[in-house]
């Protein structure tokens, strides 16, 4: 990625870099409808499609894109992941250029939309957030994934889409155009017709041995004696019967309120989604005439 960066003039990185980020919806978006939605709330909030491709996060990719934070996850939060991400639809790419430019908000594209999407953890300070407006009320099925800053979005994207990154890069560059703009509502169609739709909420169980328990409707770990991630693995191996996007929701019940088993590698960088405010700002570039056309 570096190395296709540097063969760049310095007003495209900028463009594809700072003034630009992209967003992920995983297959729970797609099922879920989702997709739409988002892309509604983000439009009204200044980010505006560049263009849109599919693909793929298997477990091996999963693990690469959250390197530094995934050691402190549970396995059995890891697992219920891997069955979202191996239900079937792939994911949606969309690349978005942030209208509002680093001149006027201070920040840069990948930031802002950081810090707009708010936390999958701490949904009850997210107010207007993304995920709070398209409902998110489980940690593992939170629709979406944004990098937190331009460092992040360079290393995703050759993640991501390793034999497309300089597709990739190029949207990220690209001008606002009607036909970017269409594509990821095109693809979202696509996959709405390919993968039938589910509520993500529980279903009405016939055996009520796989279900979390509650606890005066905060916790929703498991009180039996087998583990959760004994639990989960029953689930993905479908010993109950129960329809998959039923399974993968009950998954997600029985991994939530799980607490971290250590702390992350590198956390997330400061900012007011977190409850704690910004440090430094960012260094922007100035502008110039052809980045604000």
């Amino acid at each position: 990625m570096a190395a296709l960066l540097d063969g760049w003039e310095t007003e495209r990185a900028h463009r594809a870099l700072l003034r630009s980020t992209f967003v992920m919806f995983k297959p729970d978006a797609v099922v879920g409808r989702r997709v739409e939605p988002a892309l509604a709330f983000l439009e009204g909030h200044g980010f505006e499609p560049l263009g849109a491709l599919t693909v793929r996060v298997d477990a091996r990719v999963c693990r690469e894109l959250w390197r530094y934070q995934i050691n402190a996850a549970p396995l059995a939060v890891i697992r219920a992941v891997d069955m979202i991400l191996e239900s079937g639809p792939p994911c949606l790419f969309v690349a978005l250029r942030d209208t509002r430019g680093p001149e006027r908000t201070g920040t840069t594209a990948a930031e802002r939309l950081a810090e707009l999407k708010g936390s999958s953890k701490n949904r009850s300070v997210d107010g207007g957030s993304l995920r709070g407006a398209l409902g998110c009320e489980l940690m593992c099925l939170n629709f979406l994934h944004a990098p937190d800053d331009p460092a992040d979005l360079i290393r995703e994207v050759g993640v991501l889409l390793l034999r497309r990154r300089e597709l990739a890069l190029t949207l990220l560059a690209a001008e606002v155009s009607p036909s970017g703009a269409a594509e990821p509502v095109a693809l979202a169609g696509e996959l709405y017709a390919a993968h039938p739709a589910h509520s993500l909420t529980r279903p009405v169980p016939s055996d009520t041995s796989s279900w979390p328990e509650s606890s005066g409707g905060t916790s929703r770990r498991p009180a039996a004696t087998e583990s959760p991630l004994a639990r989960v693995e029953r689930l993905a191996a479908d010993t109950d019967g129960l329809p998959l996007w039923d399974r993968i929701v009950i998954a997600a019940e029985l991994v939530e309120g799980l607490p971290s088993e250590g702390r992350p590698l590198i956390g997330p960088p400061p900012g007011t989604r977190l409850g704690h405010p910004r440090t430094t700002r960012p260094t922007v570039p100035p502008a110039t005439a052809a980045a604000d056309r």
